[in-house]
C-alpha cells in the first residue's frame, strides 16, 4: 500500500531539486505522461493526436483511427490519491508500453477534477487492462475507487453523444466515410514534428524537473478547489490559482464545504518560497 508519507516524502524530493535549478522559469504542465508517445502507436499516423484534434476542430469530423481508440479511465477522489496513481503508473509493466497520464481537469466544458488515463486500442486489450489496474489500484491506493472504460476523447462524444456509447447492448457509432475528405484536406497541410525519433518515449529513469512542477501545480489546483488533503503533502495552507475556472461539479465528492483559500496576486511573493514574484514563478 502507497502510504501518504511516501506522497510526501516524493513531492519533498522534487521540492528540493527545484530548489537548485536556476532556470528562468519553466512551462507548468497539468498533465504526466509514461509510455509510448502517441506518434508511435501502432497504425497512427505521424502526426498523432494533435493531428486528429486538428481535423476535429477544423471539421468537426472524428478520425477514422480514433474509432478504434479507448481509455482505461481512473478518477482519484483526491489530489492525494492522484498521486499515488501516478506512482503506479510510473512502474507499470504493460507488454505493449501503453500510453498512460495523470492530470488535473483545466478543461471548462469537462467535468470532474482528477484523472487517470491508459490508452489502449480495441476493447478486448482495453478490458484487460481494466481488470489488471483494478487489482493493482485496490491493493495499492483504496477499493473504493473504480476503474472504467471510455471512447476515445471527451471532446468527441461531447459533439456526437453516440460516439461515447459502448458495451453491451449499445449500439456503436461508426465512422461517417464522408469525414475522409476532411481527413485528406488536414494531412495535405500539416506539418509533423520531424524532432520526434522512433526512440523517444515518455518514460525517463526518474522524475524530470518540469514533472516535479507539474506534482506542484497539482497541489495548486487541490486548494483551489477545496481539496484539503493537499495539506498532507504541503503541510500549510497554499492560495488559490487566480486563472483556473472549474465547474461546481469538478468538486471532489469526499472533500468538505470549506472555502477555497485566499487567492494570489500576480505580484506577490510565490508560495514556493523562490523569492521571486508569483507571475515569475510559478503563475507563469
Amino acid at each position: 500500500m502507497i502510504s501518504d508519507e511516501d506522497v510526501k516524502q516524493l513531492f519533498l524530493k522534487g521540492q528540493q531539486a527545484l530548489a537548485k535549478d536556476d532556470s528562468p522559469g519553466r512551462q507548468i504542465y497539468a498533465q504526466f505522461f509514461r509510455g509510448k508517445l502517441d506518434q508511435h502507436w501502432p497504425g497512427h499516423y505521424a502526426g498523432g493526436c494533435k493531428r486528429d484534434m486538428t481535423v476535429f476542430r477544423q471539421y468537426k469530423a472524428i478520425p477514422r483511427y480514433c474509432f478504434d481508440c479507448y481509455k482505461v479511465s481512473i478518477e482519484p477522489a483526491t489530489v492525494v490519491e492522484l498521486f499515488k496513481l501516478m506512482m503506479i503508473f510510473e512502474q507499470l509493466d504493460l507488454a505493449e508500453d501503453n500510453t498512460r497520464k495523470c492530470m488535473v481537469e483545466t478543461r471548462a466544458s469537462v467535468s470532474g477534477a482528477y484523472k487517470g488515463l491508459i490508452f489502449c486500442r480495441g476493447i478486448e486489450n482495453s478490458k484487460k487492462i481494466v481488470n489488471k489496474l483494478q487489482t493493482l489500484i485496490t491493493q495499492e491506493i483504496s477499493e473504493d475507487i473504480s476503474v472504467t472504460l471510455k471512447r476515445g476523447c471527451s471532446e468527441y462524444a461531447l459533439a456526437y453523444p453516440e460516439y461515447g456509447k459502448i458495451g453491451k447492448g449499445k449500439k456503436a457509432m461508426k465512422y461517417r466515410e464522408e469525414w475522409q475528405q476532411y481527413e485528406d484536406l488536414v494531412d495535405k497541410d500539416f506539418v509533423i514534428d520531424s524532432t520526434i525519433s522512433e526512440n523517444d518515449s515518455n518514460n525517463h529513469a526518474d522524475y524530470t524537473l518540469d514533472e516535479y512542477v507539474t506534482m506542484f501545480y497539482w497541489l495548486q489546483y487541490a486548494a483551489t478547489i477545496g481539496d484539503e488533503s493537499y495539506l498532507k503533502i504541503f503541510g500549510k495552507t497554499m492560495p488559490a490559482l487566480t486563472n483556473l475556472n472549474r465547474p461546481v461539479s469538478s468538486k471532489p465528492a469526499n472533500s468538505d464545504n470549506k472555502k477555497p483559500s485566499k487567492k494570489i496576486g500576480r505580484n506577490d511573493p510565490c508560495i514556493c518560497g523562490s523569492g521571486k514574484k508569483y507571475k515569475r514563478c510559478c503563475g507563469r
